[in-house]
């Protein structure tokens, strides 16, 4: 306190020890230079915040929080507190510390729970951290998928029995929530369901069960509406839509230049699966494959003939039976089978699912080349329908040639951020002028400051000397005047009368 004091007296000494012209500059050079390290501070920009993680859950924030606050990187929460956000320089640091301590922990801690183990932890309770542990593994496992933003599996094993017939398989459900925007294909949630069952003993794919945020079930393959086609046609319809526009966009690229086209192609297909067997038979075509021959003969009376109805019917004016009058006879009969083969053709069809029914394209395309001739509208079309595999009645083509001004030429500059980027550039200008100044100023007030301490301090040398000088010379004195007193005083003592002549001449 004392030596606050001390500077306090000596900054007002030396205040008072200056004159008006060297107290005006003095108040203008401070003001500059107060002037220049506000405007230093303003435009200077400030610490930068990245994000170091977003979509946390609250839980998963505080305990980030506490873990950084620890490491003495700064911690800004967002608004809403799903995101967590580190200056840019400590981002690596703070990656780095986080990991160490195992966190966002997101869907809970795995093998991490047998990490503290304690002697009275019963049979049943390491039971039950196995399959938390287990379900936060799986769970883990799955957020690492791009479209998934957090997942939650729950595992439900039944009581273990020694009967047969009452044992129950396991089960599992399996919840997630995807990024916004972002789809999870049929192909992903069978993935999905093939990793949880293939990490739990015994559960088998049909008991796994994937369900998004909405409720949609994705591990069914006729999820969706009725009306609608199932995932895998959709994806595989999308897929055939995006090869074929891309073969066309290439094409036309290679002679128009890059980006003078865009082709869409909506294709229609028939998913329906039918198999056809067809047999045709040739009767023109015969061939002899066996021939039998039967022989029979045989004997008859006078009245006998051949046996049957026509031996039975007396012939007009001869006798009963047919035969010779008066007279008997031998019949012989042969009876020729034959088998041909006939020549025919069996052809067994089977029509496989995803064949295309029809094709519409669409193209925009700016016909006026790239340093060179460009392309007429027909020759265009040509190639469009030959890059798609374009069919006469079947499919349609639809050409339009188009000015795509944002790809012809740079695109003009906004004349408000030409305007923002120059006054930037002003802002920019007016920070390092400032701050040379400022420097300069420091510079120049520094070497003053100390030429005029020394200057001062060899005037308070000099006044020092000077007043202990006359402080000796006032004691000499005063020691001289009291030896005086004490000899006069002395004196009345001893001698009153002589001290009052003394004390006589004194006074005159």
């Amino acid at each position: 306190m004392d030596a606050i004091r001390r500077f306090l007296a000596q900054l007002r000494d030396y205040w008072n020890g200056l004159g008006p012209a060297r107290r005006a500059a003095l108040v203008v050079v401070g003001v500059g230079v107060a002037v220049a390290l506000a405007a230093v501070v303003y435009l200077s920009p400030g610490q930068t915040y990245r994000p170091l993680f977003t979509g946390l859950d609250p839980a998963d924030v505080g305990a980030m929080r506490t873990t950084l606050t620890g490491q003495n990187i700064p911690v800004r929460v967002s608004a809403d507190g799903s995101a967590i956000e580190v200056p840019a320089d400590r981002l690596a640091d703070a990656r780095v510390a986080l990991a160490a301590a195992n966190l966002p922990a997101g869907a809970g801690r795995g093998y991490e729970l047998f990490d503290e183990t304690s002697l009275t932890t019963t049979p049943f309770v390491q039971t039950v951290n196995y399959q938390r542990a287990l379900q936060a593994e799986l769970a883990r496992s799955i957020q690492k998928l791009d479209p998934v933003k957090s997942a939650r599996v729950m595992i439900a094993r039944p009581d273990p029995t020694p009967f047969v017939r009452d044992q129950r398989p396991p089960t599992a459900s399996v919840v997630i929530q995807l990024k916004p925007g972002a789809s999870l294909s049929r192909s992903s949630a069978a993935g999905i369901v093939s990793l949880v069952a293939r990490s739990v003993e015994g559960l088998k794919p049909e008991n796994v069960t994937v369900v998004d945020s909405s409720g949609r079930l994705l591990s069914d393959p006729h999820a969706g509406d009725r009306d609608s086609l199932p995932a895998p046609q959709l994806e595989y319809r999308r897929e055939l839509e995006t090869y074929l526009s891309t073969k066309a966009e290439e094409l036309l690229s290679q002679h128009l230049g890059a980006g003078r086209a865009v082709v869409r192609v909506s294709a229609d297909v028939n998913f329906q699966q039918v198999k056809e067997r067809k047999k045709t038979v040739y009767p023109d075509e015969k061939l002899v494959v066996a021939e039998r021959t039967t022989s029979v003969k045989g004997s008859s009376g006078g009245g006998g003939g051949v046996v049957g109805a026509v031996s039975n019917v007396a012939r007009a004016g001869g006798p009963l039976g047919g035969g010779r009058p008066g007279g008997g006879g031998s019949s012989s009969e042969e009876i020729i089978q034959t088998d041909y083969a006939y020549s025919e053709s069996v052809r067994e069809m089977e029509d496989r699912m995803g064949g295309v029914t029809r094709l519409t394209v669409a193209a925009l395309v700016d016909l006026t080349g790239q340093g060179g001739p460009g392309l007429s509208p027909d020759d265009a079309q040509d190639l469009i329908k030959q890059a798609v595999g374009f069919r006469q009645g079947r499919d349609e083509v639809k050409l339009t040639n188009v000015k795509l001004a944002s790809l012809v030429g740079p695109p003009e500059p906004d004349e408000e951020a030409v305007r923002v980027q120059r006054l930037q550039g002003y802002v920019a200008l007016a920070r390092n002028v400032l701050l040379a100044v400022a420097v300069v100023l420091g510079l120049a007030v520094v070497p003053l400051l100390l030429l005029r301490r020394r200057r001062r301090t060899a005037a308070e040398l000099a006044a020092t000397e000077a007043a202990a000088r006359e402080s000796v010379e006032s004691a000499r004195a005063e020691g001289r005047r009291q030896a005086d007193l004490n000899r006069l005083s002395e004196l009345a003592r001893t001698d009153p009368d002589r001290a009052a002549d003394v004390f006589k001449l004194m006074v005159g």
